[in-house]
């Protein structure tokens, strides 16, 4: 595996070594809590006790990305009601501080978001509650901040080629970023702007550092269908009312003509994170949404699915993350880190490609009902 490091805008490689004492999202001390040892359904009985609705911040960029989670929350806890905001973690962030400034509280309970830099900035500011749910031990400990300020709650990823298996055969699709600039896909892909999304801005950095500028400047040229947000690509993809039939910035949609295939090339991974707020007034139900989310009940759904989880006890199908051979799940947090950088490549984007265009990917508000 390749480290890169971003702190320059040279995209220099360095070694494992080197790169294992960068600064990284979990490297503060602070007050530790001891473990929290109670049950689901004891911590659910104190919950029940503060009433009111527990307000969730969950970054996002589609409602069906917040459904199921609210689903199962009614039905494992009735009785403890949850408001679930969807939107893109950038913005999150920013009516987050906004409300702080303005009225000292956050305007959440919980946050769960893909801005990871976020949680060590609020953390140094002790504007999180630390945490440790009774799975802490079990969860990796490079995604878990030591004083249980934050931890990651699922990983992510993009970079998967995603295409439309009724239009495309699976012999037809690219083997490497580097076919996407060969004339036989121009008008054929639809790709997410990456000055628009972090994750999607690191993605491409990794493209560029193997085949350089001169392969994202013959991309522009393939008459890309440009999205806002990592939801809709797939959801193109999978329509097949258009000659649009591939992408690698977005996840399967779950319709039946949708497939997808894995590179022997760098991707993303990252921890989606969550953290509790210090202003909560509902804390008993912060550290059930905290421990919920992380107990094995919930994490096995996602690891039957194949899917990387960040508890050790239930590495999935694909295996434990740390043996990917292409994707290091804890360099998307070291490249966030650097705030200057990540303008420097969204504006090396722009040059090319232009601003990002058309409507926002915020969609709404979900939750269950008072």
């Amino acid at each position: 595996m390749r480290f890169i490091e971003y702190s320059s805008f040279s995209l220099a490689l360095i070694s494992p070594v080197l790169a294992a004492v960068l600064p990284s999202w979990n490297s503060f001390p602070g007050h530790e809590p001891a473990i929290d040892n109670r049950t689901l359904d004891e911590i659910y009985a104190a919950a029940q006790k503060e009433g009111g609705v527990l307000t969730v911040f969950s970054g996002g960029d589609e409602i069906k990305q917040g459904t199921s989670t609210i689903a199962a929350w009614e039905a494992r806890f009735p009785g403890v009601k949850l408001n679930l905001t969807v939107d893109v973690s950038k913005y999150h962030d920013s009516r987050i501080d906004r409300q702080f400034e303005k009225t000292g509280s956050d305007g959440a309970d919980v946050a769960i978001l893909q801005t990871l830099h976020d949680f060590k900035r609020w953390k140094e500011a002790g504007r999180l509650l630390p945490y440790k749910p009774v799975n802490w031990e079990d969860i990796y400990s490079s995604l878990r901040d030591p004083s249980g300020a934050f931890a990651a709650i699922s990983i992510s990823q993009f970079g998967a080629l995603i295409y439309n298996s009724q239009l495309l055969k699976a012999s037809d699709v690219p083997n490497s970023y580097a076919e996407f600039v060969d004339p036989a896909w121009k008008g054929k892909l639809v790709l997410t702007y990456p000055n628009d999304d972090d994750a999607v801005a690191y993605l491409f950095s990794t493209i560029i550092n193997n085949y350089g500028w001169e392969w994202f400047e013959a991309l522009a040229q393939q008459d890309v269908q440009w999205i806002r947000g990592t939801g809709q690509p797939s959801d193109v993809v999978s329509e097949g009312n258009s000659s649009y039939v591939l992408t690698f910035t977005s996840n399967p949609s779950g319709a039946q003509n949708i497939a997808s295939k894995v590179l022997n090339e760098p991707r993303l991974l990252w921890p989606q994170s969550a953290a509790i707020f210090a202003s909560t007034t509902k804390p008993e139900s912060a550290k059930l949404f905290l421990s919920w989310m992380l107990s094995e009940e919930r994490q096995q759904t996602r690891a039957s699915q194949g899917l990387y989880v960040p508890l050790k006890s239930l590495n999935s199908t694909a295996g434990p993350v740390w043996n990917d051979l292409y994707t290091g799940v804890s360099q998307f947090a070291t490249f966030m880190q650097d705030r200057a950088s990540v303008e420097r490549w969204r504006f090396q984007y722009e040059t090319t490609i232009g601003t990002a265009q058309g409507v926002s990917p915020v969609l709404s508000v979900l939750g269950s009902t008072p």
